[in-house]
This record gives structure tokens, sequence and C-alpha cells, in this order.
């Protein structure tokens, strides 16, 4: 993992990157890199390193946020700063030397999947 720090971000609309945008531009930080649809069924790896593409369009209404190569103090502090904003509130996670092999498709539904257990656990532990 090679390349600088950077923000990935899945399915943000226009004003909502413009807004993170500018969040990160007030702490020093590099625009967040959109993931497009024609990128999805491509490898972390491919997305990041040669801004892969292919020809199937990949779709999900989830929003995603994926920290690359940035330190966990640095995550941290991203996560509570952008938790203060209005923005809608993804999946957060980062690319690890095992994930960065995954196509990212595969990566979204694994992670929405992990998401849905723990609030299921959430929810039966709560009524307890």
């Amino acid at each position: 993992m090679d390349k600088g720090p950077r923000l990935l971000v899945w399915n943000y609309t226009l004003q909502e990157k413009e807004k993170l945008d500018l969040l990160l531009k007030e702490i020093g930080a590099p625009s967040a890199v959109t993931i497009e649809s024609s990128q999805g069924y491509n490898t972390l790896r491919g997305i990041i390193h040669e801004n892969a593409r292919s020809g199937r369009e990949f779709t999900s209404d989830e929003k995603v946020v994926l920290f690359y190569n940035i330190p966990q103090k640095g995550i941290i502090f991203l996560i509570n700063r952008l938790r203060q904003t209005d923005l809608p509130r993804p999946i957060y996670a980062m690319v690890t030397e095992h994930s960065i092999e995954w196509l990212f498709s595969e990566l979204l539904e694994h992670l929405v999947s992990e998401r849905d257990s723990v609030e299921k656990r959430n929810d039966q532990g709560s009524r307890r």
C-alpha cells in the first residue's frame, strides 16, 4: 500500500461530496476520491492505483467511506468530524492488505452484511 493517504467515497451526491471536500479542506486534507459505478467490479487495488474501470455498471444505495493509508488516529479524528456534520451516515471501513484485493462490489456486500448482523444483535439485546 504505497500511495498516499486518501478517502474514497461511494454513492455521495454532488452536494454531499462538495460538503465533504470543504470539511477536508478545512483540516488540510486532500479531497475525497469518488468510486464511480464503472469501478464497482474492480478490486480496490485497481481503483486506487490504476483508476481501473470495467464495462459493467455497479449500483447500490449504500453510502460508504473507505480510509486508505490513513493512520488510526486520523481515521478516528475524521469519523468524529464527519459525525458532527449533517452528511448521511455511511458505512466506514479501512482498506487493509487483505481487502485491497477484493472487488469493491464484494466488499460492499460484506460490509452491509456485517452492519446488518450488528444491528440485529443490538436490536435483540435491547429487547431483553
